[in-house]
């Protein structure tokens, strides 16, 4: 029995087909192509390439120089439309580079007044005593209310807190000679003990806070204030 084999004849007849005759044969030429066929056929334009390239240091002068000239030309495009709407420019720099101006001032005798409640609140923390806030509180506002509960709450746990205010500030403020509200920022670093042991301890403790403020007969109290620590 004979084996079988193929007929590779036609294979053998048929040369393969090279990757670049393939693409060759497969692309159709363009208009783009057959201009640049074209303009290297022309006897003129391969004589002025001829020329051009002898001189490299010429064509690159000129190519720089036909650079600059592009960016005048558009430097000048740029400048012509900022003059043609002035107004427009000036209000986009105005709104991009504008920050939040306080409404109002405080009176020095406000933030006198902040920087003893301050101090305060770090010797009423320290001796667990809330009394020692009453002078700065309304008594009929929320604030005294929430100071009231929360020392009844330490006082239960035994709890007490060792507060430092490192340093703060006033960012913007609208009070007027009846009162107002204030935003300040904080800086303190709080230890926490129970029973003489510390439970907790925390440095850098960054807050913003809200203080909305009334001058009554005995001078300025706060009514109400919002803290938010910014970094715990």
């Amino acid at each position: 029995m004979t084996p079988f084999r193929r007929n590779r004849s036609r294979r053998r007849s048929a040369p393969p087909q090279t990757i670049a005759q393939r693409r060759r044969a497969s692309r159709v030429p363009t208009i783009g192509d057959r201009v640049v066929r074209w303009l290297l056929s022309c006897p003129s334009v391969d004589r002025l390439l001829t020329i051009i390239l002898r001189y490299p240091r010429a064509l690159m002068i000129a190519a720089i120089g036909a650079g600059a000239g592009l960016a005048i030309w558009h430097m000048g495009a740029v400048l012509r439309a900022s003059d043609a709407t002035p107004n427009l420019a000036r209000i986009a720099d105005g709104h991009e580079f504008s920050l939040p101006t306080p409404a109002m001032t405080p009176n020095d005798d406000v933030v006198r007044f902040l920087a003893a409640y301050n101090q305060a609140s770090a010797l009423a923390a320290a001796h667990g005593q809330a009394a020692l806030l009453e002078p700065y509180l309304a008594p009929d506002g929320p604030a005294w209310q929430a100071v009231a509960a929360e020392y009844a709450r330490r006082a239960g746990a035994g709890e007490r807190r060792n507060a430092t205010l490192v340093r703060w500030g006033v960012l913007q403020s609208d009070v007027t000679s009846a009162g107002g509200w204030i935003d300040t920022q904080e800086q303190w670093d709080v230890v926490i003990t129970v029973g003489g042991r510390i439970i907790d301890s925390r440095r850098g403790v960054l807050t913003r806070n809200r203080y909305w403020l009334r001058q009554d007969a005995g001078g300025w109290r706060i009514v109400d204030a919002a803290t938010t620590e910014v970094i715990r």
